[in-house]
């Protein structure tokens, strides 16, 4: 005779708690893969949005960021120290700054992009191909995420 121990009913977390772990998870791992660069999140998103939109008015960039006009420029002094970016002015509207991506940033984006594939391969190691590219279409429609197709 066998005997049964009783199970507790699985417990279904919400969508925005699991995304939320998750987060913490990537943003752990990727800091720690930046660390060296001493490059943080918000910069290397901001490198990627230059890379992926070509040069770009500041403002373009405070609004994709969701930053206030005097952080993105926090922001910007240390990627232009860095030789990552570099400012114009705008010739159609000098007060208009115009921000570009610069070899410098180019190679710091190559060397976060193969950090990044190491940490989707870890992260993502038990889905095959076709459920990534179900998970990163199904993050981009989230309602705030705004992913490229």
């Amino acid at each position: 005779m066998t005997v049964e121990t009783p199970t507790e009913p699985a417990i279904e977390l919400p969508a925005s708690v699991l995304i939320a772990r998750v987060a913490r998870l990537v943003r752990s791992r990727l800091d720690a893969a930046l660390g060296p660069s001493e490059l943080r999140q918000r910069q290397l998103v901001a490198l990627s949005y230059l890379r992926d939109h070509g040069p770009a008015r500041q403002q373009a960039l405070a609004q994709s960021l969701c930053m206030d006009a005097s952080s993105l420029v926090c922001l910007l002094n240390d990627l232009e120290d860095r030789d990552l970016v570099a400012r114009r002015r705008d010739r159609e509207d000098r007060r208009r700054g115009i921000l570009e991506l610069t070899e410098g940033g180019r190679a710091a984006l190559a060397e976060s992009d193969a950090l990044l594939a190491e940490i989707d391969a870890e992260i993502l190691a038990d889905l095959d191909g076709s459920e990534r590219a179900d998970l990163r279409s199904l993050l981009g429609r989230l309602r705030g995420v705004g992913l490229p197709a």
